[in-house]
Parts: C-alpha cells; sequence; structure tokens
C-alpha cells in the first residue's frame, strides 16, 4: 500500500494488568530495549524481530523432534520401532516437521549452535549466515525474508549476544496453557516498537482492541479474508484466532514498505498460517485485481495526502480504473484525501455476500468536500453501508484524532443467516468507551465487555432483529433519515447523544470554519468596544 500516516497493526489480545504472561512480556521488552546500545530507536526493532524469528524457528523444531521420540517409543504408537535406521528416518524426515508446522533446521542456523557461539567475536556474521542458509533451504517459505544486516551494522556483538542469551531462557520451553509464547511477544514487542516511534510506527499497528472489535463484529467464519494494507498482518491474526484455528479462512493482503512486509510474513509464519501477502502500493499497483473477497479487514491511513502539496497520487488513477465505478456511477477522486478511494477499493474488492469492515477518521462521516461526499452518498444510495461504530480520541498512541469503524455489506438483502436490512442503517456510538491502559496517561483500550457489548448489538442486527434503541448508545435510523441529515453519519445525530458533532471533525476541516467564526467575534467584539468607548466619552463630557 502507499505510505502510511497516523495509524498503528495489531497484536491479537490484550492481557489484564498483573497477568503473568503480561508481567513476562514486559519484562522481556525491558530487557532488549536495554540492549539497543548505539542503534537508532526506529531501526532497533529491524535486529530484534529476526532474532525472535530464528528462536521460534528452532522451539518449533526442537518441539517437534522431541514429540517424534517420544511417538517412537511409544508402542501404542505407529510411529513405534525399534530399529534404529527407521527412527532416524523419522527424525530426519522434512515432511514429519512440515505436518506439524515445523521446519527441520540446519545446524549451523540452530539455537543451539547461537547460543555456543554468542560470545564468538565474529557472531554478527555467523547470525547473517544463518539467516542466509533458512532462506537457501526454504526459499519457497523464507525468500526475502531474512537478509543479512547484522555485519554491516553497528550493533555491538555483545549486544546481540545479549539477545541471544535474553530469549534462550527456559521460560521458552515451558507449557503455558496452550499459549503460543512466542507469537505472544513477537505481537507485544511489534506493538511497544510501533508505540515509541509513535506516527512512523502507525505505519504497522493497529491497537489491539480496534482489531478485535473489527473481528468480533464481522465473524469471520470460512472464505477469504483480504487486507490491502495489512501491516504486520493482525488482522489476518486475530481472525484466526476468532476461529480458534479452525483451517477454514485464508488470508491475502498487501503492504507497500518492504520491511513491514516481511513483518507481515513473519508474523503469519510465527502463527502457522499461510498468507498472499504481496509488495506493492494497492493504489495504483493492485496485486490483487481479480480478488473478490468473503471479508474485508482493514486499517487505512487516515487522511492520506491531506497535508502533503502532492496529495495522495489521484493522478496515477487511471479514468477507466472498475473500482471507481459505483452501480454503474463513476465517482470522482478527492486529490487531497484518500479515504473514499479506499472505500472504494474495500467495495469493489467484496463478493456478493460479503462483508468489510474498516477503521476511518472520523471527519469521513460528515465531510462536505465535494468528491468525498459524493462517494459517501453512493455507499449509502446503494444500499452498502451496514452500519457505523464511532470510537474515542485517545485508542491510537500516534494520534488523539477520534476513529470510526465502518461497515460495508453485500448481504443486506438476507439469506445465509442474515436477515434483511435494507434501507436502514445501525449507529453505534462509542465515545464514552475505553479505559485507560495500564502504565499509559492518555492511550485507552475497549474492554473485553465494551467489545462484546458492540458485537452483540451488530449481531442482532445482522441476524435476528432490529436491536432496541439505547438513548445515546445504538440505534438503527433509516435511509430517509440519513438522507435528511445530508448523508451524515455520525452516529450521535442518530443516537440522540448530547456532545456536538464538531469535536469529531478533523482540526484541518474545522479550521477554516473555525477562523471565519473567530473573524466575526472579533468584529463584534470592536464593535462593542467602540459602543462602550463612546458611552464612557458621554459620561466623561457629562461630568
Amino acid at each position: 500500500m502507499p505510505p502510511r500516516a497516523k495509524r498503528r497493526s495489531a497484536a491479537p489480545t490484550t492481557d489484564q494488568p498483573g497477568s503473568g504472561l503480561a508481567t513476562l512480556t514486559q519484562d522481556l521488552w525491558q530487557a532488549a530495549v536495554s540492549l539497543r546500545g548505539a542503534i537508532e530507536p526506529p531501526d532497533y526493532k529491524r535486529y530484534v524481530l529476526p532474532i525472535i524469528f530464528l528462536r521460534f524457528l528452532s522451539l518449533r523444531f526442537e518441539k517437534r523432534r522431541e514429540e517424534l521420540r517420544r511417538l517412537i517409543a511409544e508402542p501404542k504408537s505407529e510411529y513405534y520401532t525399534t530399529n534404529a535406521e527407521a527412527a532416524r528416518r523419522i527424525l530426519e524426515d522434512a515432511d514429519e516437521y512440515r505436518s506439524a508446522g515445523a521446519f527441520v533446521v540446519p545446524p549451523k542456523a540452530s539455537w543451539e549452535y547461537l547460543v555456543a557461539n554468542a560470545r564468538n567475536p565474529e557472531i554478527k556474521r555467523i547470525v547473517d549466515d544463518a539467516l542466509e542458509l533458512l532462506e537457501t533451504t526454504y526459499p519457497d517459505k523464507l525468500r526475502g525474508l531474512l537478509p543479512r544486516i547484522y555485519g554491516g551494522s553497528n550493533m555491538e556483538a555483545e549486544h546481540l549476544a545479549g539477545l541471544i542469551s535474553l530469549f534462550s531462557r527456559e521460560v521458552f520451553r515451558q507449557d503455558h496453557g496452550g499459549e503460543d509464547l512466542l507469537g505472544r511477544i513477537y505481537e507485544y514487542f511489534i506493538g511497544e516498537f510501533a508505540s515509541s516511534e509513535g506516527k512512523r510506527g502507525g505505519e504497522y499497528f493497529t491497537p489491539a482492541s480496534i482489531v478485535k472489535t473489527l473481528v468480533a463484529m464481522l465473524e469471520p467464519e470460512r472464505g477469504v479474508v483480504y487486507d490491502p494494507c495489512c501491516g504486520s498482518g493482525g488482522m489476518f491474526v486475530q481472525s484466526d484466532l476468532f476461529t480458534k484455528h479452525s483451517h477454514q479462512l485464508s488470508f491475502a493482503g498487501q503492504e507497500y514498505k518492504e520491511f513491514t512486509y516481511r513483518l507481515c510474513r513473519m508474523n503469519l509464519f510465527i502463527h502457522g498460517l499461510d498468507g498472499n501477502v504481496k509488495l506493492g502500493s494497492s493504489y495504483d499497483n493492485d496485486q490483487h485485481a481479480t480478488l473478490k473477497a468473503d471479508y474485508i479487514l482493514a486499517n487505512p491511513p487516515f487522511n492520506d495526502g491531506a497535508k502533503g502539496e502532492n496529495g495522495w497520487g489521484a493522478q496515477r488513477i487511471a479514468p477507466d480504473d472498475p473500482r471507481l465505478v459505483v452501480d454503474g456511477e463513476r465517482l470522482p477522486l478527492a486529490v487531497k484525501n484518500a479515504n473514499s478511494m479506499w472505500m472504494l477499493h474495500f467495495l469493489h474488492h467484496l463478493k456478493v455476500g460479503g462483508s468489510a469492515g474498516f477503521v476511518m477518521a472520523t471527519g469521513e462521516l460528515s465531510t462536505s468536500e465535494i468528491a468525498r461526499l459524493a462517494v459517501r452518498k453512493a455507499l449509502v444510495e446503494g444500499g452498502y453501508v451496514d452500519g457505523v461504530v464511532q470510537l474515542t480520541g485517545q485508542l491510537f498512541a500516534n494520534t488523539q484524532i477520534p476513529c470510526a469503524l465502518w461497515f460495508l455489506s453485500k448481504s443486506r438483502k438476507g439469506g445465509n443467516g442474515f436477515r434483511n436490512r435494507e434501507g436502514e442503517i445501525l449507529f453505534i456510538d462509542g465515545k464514552k468507551l475505553g479505559a485507560l491502559m495500564p502504565g499509559s496517561r492518555k492511550q485507552k483500550q475497549l474492554t473485553d465487555e465494551e467489545i462484546g457489548r458492540i458485537a452483540a448489538v451488530y449481531r442482532e442486527y445482522r441476524r435476528t432483529s432490529t436491536p432496541d434503541a439505547v438513548p445515546g448508545f445504538c440505534r438503527v435510523a433509516s435511509l430517509d433519515e440519513v438522507r435528511g441529515h445530508g448523508y451524515a453519519l455520525t452516529p450521535g445525530r442518530y443516537v440522540g447523544s448530547t456532545e456536538a458533532d464538531d469535536e469529531d471533525v478533523p482540526f484541518e476541516e474545522r479550521f477554516p470554519r473555525l477562523l471565519s467564526e473567530l473573524r466575526v467575534q472579533f468584529a463584534d467584539a470592536a464593535e462593542l468596544n467602540a459602543v462602550v468607548l463612546a458611552r464612557l466619552a458621554d459620561v466623561s463630557d457629562g461630568d
């Protein structure tokens, strides 16, 4: 996808404060940070995450090898044998490892080998050699994923040795109640790196509670999940968790930045997922041009192009691009804001019967900019807008812009377990939801209970009946009502929220009107000052 801003891709779960896993991951993070040395903070993730990946590959291989040894020794097992040569063939059979999501790790790429050489002055070269060896051994899965980066870096050998020691802790070998500890740590580290990088971190990380909300509402069960701006792949990971690893979902995505693209592939690999993830811009180099997805989950960059002189690149979109046509009408593009382009992209890639859930800056709900309003109107009149959830502005670490979750659907006529929802839209106002994250004085997250509450309303709306209106929280509005509000989709207009909608409009959109109002107020003040001075003069003359 194109260069992204103001966006954070996503840990699949949120640990409760004080839990053992939460404490462990925090301790590991602090220990890793202490080993950064001369590496610039934004670059440190490039050196830490591949080490976690190497540890994962070896750990998965070691666990499968031990499992095979137990099976070989168990008389009731189909693997049982007392023949040393037969046992050796089983232990060296690559297919026996791949079937369990593991890979045979070459000796000189094994974690055992790295640990043994951690204090070798050549450890940076040794790690690079291990990465290269894995890529050449498994080119179909790992090509381009593990570049040689340590030898030419200014990372000190002792700090690299420290990272190897850190991830050699015995805790990684222990059973954590079925938890994939390294997967959890990898996701946690991605989130912490993103948080520390601010705006740059937003290019690959979406807050966990937002991802969980999207997935809980969309309920992906089987079919294709597509994310054309997939960051580190959090939407895919959470979708798989939602199905309890049922293997009924397949994943397709695209990412613009090469490192983030590798980050996503490693994340999927660690979580045992295959994904057809491509590198390139979804704007003008759509790598999945013919794809029609059952589910689309995405967090595109907020207001991409709004601050640059040349916008987001609308001029690169061909006039006959099929994504610009909705129900036979060719729609205009906003040159300085890509939000509506993303919505058209999502709709185009949605199959009949499919549904999309995505994040947008709240201003897109009510902007009157001609091109963006035209797209919003077309989506409403075409019957594609299924629901809108407005959220607080403190869910992202890197921007305070409030966000909204949009849901588009091509199953609004009902069928396959859904009821007919034509002519109506569900609005949920969640601006008052969320609690401060442990250790943060400004960033919030939605609790599991709040996510469940939102998802339950949407589930009832889609599957059984019109939910009862809850003043200030949710209500189903008719299409005529939406028309009456000029196609503004701000939930507060429909659910009876007392707070002014203006608070949720991005500052760059509010500023011209605020400036105009201020000038009027200055003029009124000047006029009032003149009246007061005149009356004071009259009083003075009277004396």
